[in-house]
């Protein structure tokens, strides 16, 4: 009992608060880094979108220049094209004098040396470039980047793919619109005689620009000068230089740059992705921060509280189980003690029974009345120390091992008589006006002597408890599944609130009850468990109220 205590004792005092430690120190770092997560990815998305917009800046001043360069106001596409062949960054101009598959198709030789390799076919792009910007006009009108935040190009030649496979696509095709520039107020009524925009391959860009009448004019830029040109605008001037680690990759995983101080950390993956906005959306950002960006700094004090805390309860923990088992050792010393003691009172109380027995005999013989007398008062009060000794032999055993009892086909009502019989002399001297009524079956499967000690504690208490009512009562009866053995008196009875507990070892009643009375206090423990091991029980009925009456259970058919 005391082990099994000891193990509830231990898990709610110890496995339930580390238990409780460690989800709350779990939760917590787990929120924790929920919250610093989302945190670096709202830096790392502004951070990205800022190199995202000045690139995008780039490409629009790029634009105004080639429109500029081309001198767009003349309004013919074979003059436009022979100016842009001047610039130092355009590898071959083209341009078409009109629409139709038969429109010839002009070359001019550009400044910036570059071949696009055999796949390029002039005619296959100006083609698309001419298909894909047939009618801008029946476009819905794109709202200006000023008042929205959109894109200053829209995306015309699109085809029924996801956004993935449109960007991974060969060529993709985008027009200017109004609100590209800061001064742009685009009216509903007006008509733009001219388009400009760009037609990108895979890290190939073509300028092209569309007159009203139709022609056409294509410039094809050297792409080695003109990432060179964005890349060294890159970081962005005015702006630290970022601690981590910037790349821009193709959306195929191609690596184009990389700028940022790259301290440690920032040689793993990517924290954070962003596809670059149009016209260059082929084109990928992506961001690795370094280990001072983003510290742990919420990791020390929740692990520094909750390592206290499980430090705290092994400390508490071990200091009251070392206490326990202090007081578990020097208990099951004293029931060692004690045991050995029970034992060792047994044999000369054996003795004095036995010469106290002899002596009566004598007396008896000889006549002498007063010695006889005598010599019973010494038989009764030495088989009331036999019973306390066997009370507490019984309950050290049951503390150490566990109460045993050997039944056997038992004359309840002889026994009990006996019993009786036995006691009658002590509580006649004593004024006990003795009732008894048995009515039980002819034989029980019951053990004599725990039966005996049974009913020995019950009357025994009768005499110590109940003396001011100088009445005891004590019959048997059975139905067809149990007998009873009754016991009671007209003492003051017992509490309704001690009718439980008063089974409990060392268990009192009140001390006026208890004054002057002698006992170990663990007769009735020792007494339930023994009618619990036949199979019964042993209570105190709540419904006499003239005193106590207890109620012995035993069933017939073991």
């Amino acid at each position: 009992m005391l082990q099994r205590r000891s193990t509830i004792l231990f898990i709610i005092l110890v496995i339930l608060p580390l238990a409780l430690l460690a989800w709350l120190g779990t939760y917590l770092i787990r929120d924790a880094e929920k919250r610093t997560d989302a945190s670096m990815q709202a830096i790392l998305a502004e951070r990205l979108s800022s190199a995202d917009q000045h690139l995008l800046h780039d490409m629009r001043q790029l634009t105004d220049r080639l429109d500029t360069w081309g001198a767009q106001s003349i309004g013919s596409a074979r003059l436009m094209s022979q100016r842009l062949a001047t610039h130092p960054w355009i590898a071959q101009t083209w341009s078409v004098s009109g629409e139709g598959e038969t429109a010839p198709i002009e070359s001019f030789e550009g400044k910036a040396g570059y071949q696009p390799g055999q796949i390029f076919k002039a005619e296959d792009r100006i083609k698309a470039i001419q298909e894909s910007t047939r009618n801008p006009d029946s476009m819905p009108q794109f709202v200006s980047v000023l008042e929205d935040g959109g894109p200053p190009f829209q995306r015309i030649y699109v085809s029924k793919l996801s956004t993935l496979q449109q960007r991974s696509s060969q060529w993709m095709t985008y027009i200017k619109m109004f609100g590209y520039h800061i001064d742009d107020r685009p009216v509903q009524s007006e008509t733009p005689m001219s388009w400009s925009g760009w037609h990108v391959g895979d890290s190939v860009f073509m300028y092209w620009h569309r007159f009203s009448d139709g022609s056409l004019s294509c410039a094809l830029m050297n792409p080695q000068r003109l990432m060179n040109s964005l890349f060294q605008r890159l970081p962005q001037p005015g702006l630290a230089i970022p601690p981590g680690r910037m790349m821009l990759t193709t959306v195929k995983g191609i690596p184009l740059h990389e700028w940022g101080k790259k301290l440690p950390g920032s040689e793993g993956s990517p924290a954070a992705h962003r596809a670059c906005s149009e016209p260059l959306s082929q084109w990928e950002m992506a961001y690795t921060p370094a280990y001072e960006e983003f510290p742990k700094p919420y990791l020390f004090p929740i692990i520094l509280g909750v390592s206290s805390g499980i430090v705290l309860v092994f400390v508490v923990g071990w200091l009251y189980f070392h206490e326990s088992a202090s007081e578990i050792r020097v208990a099951q010393q004293r029931v060692t003690f004690v045991n050995q003691i029970s034992h060792e009172l047994k044999t000369p109380l054996t003795n004095i029974r036995l010469y106290a027995e002899m002596a009566a005999h004598r007396a008896e013989s000889q006549g002498d009345s007063i010695a006889k007398r005598q010599l019973g008062v010494v038989e009764a009060e030495t088989s009331r120390l036999d019973r306390l000794i066997q009370n507490v032999l019984n309950y050290a055993r049951q503390q150490r091992d566990k109460l045993t009892i050997q039944p056997k086909e038992l004359a309840l009502d002889q026994n009990v008589s006996r019993i009786v019989e036995f006691w009658k002399p002590l509580l006649e001297n004593k004024g006990f006006e003795i009732v008894t009524t048995l009515n039980g079956p002819e034989s029980v499967m019951a053990d004599p002597d725990a039966i005996e000690q049974i009913l020995g504690n019950l009357i025994s208490n009768v005499d110590k408890y109940a003396n001011s009512g100088k009445w005891i009562a004590i019959r048997t009866e059975y139905d067809e599944r149990n007998t009873r053995i009754i016991v009671e008196d007209h003492g003051p009875g017992i509490p309704s609130g001690k009718r439980r507990t008063v089974f409990e070892p060392f268990e009192r009643l009140r001390s006026d009850l208890a004054e002057g009375v002698s006992g170990t206090g663990i007769g009735l423990t020792i007494s339930r468990e023994l009618a619990q091991l036949h199979g019964g029980s042993l209570t105190v009925c709540p419904n006499y109220r003239d005193g106590a009456r207890f109620i012995l259970t035993l069933p017939n058919k073991p």
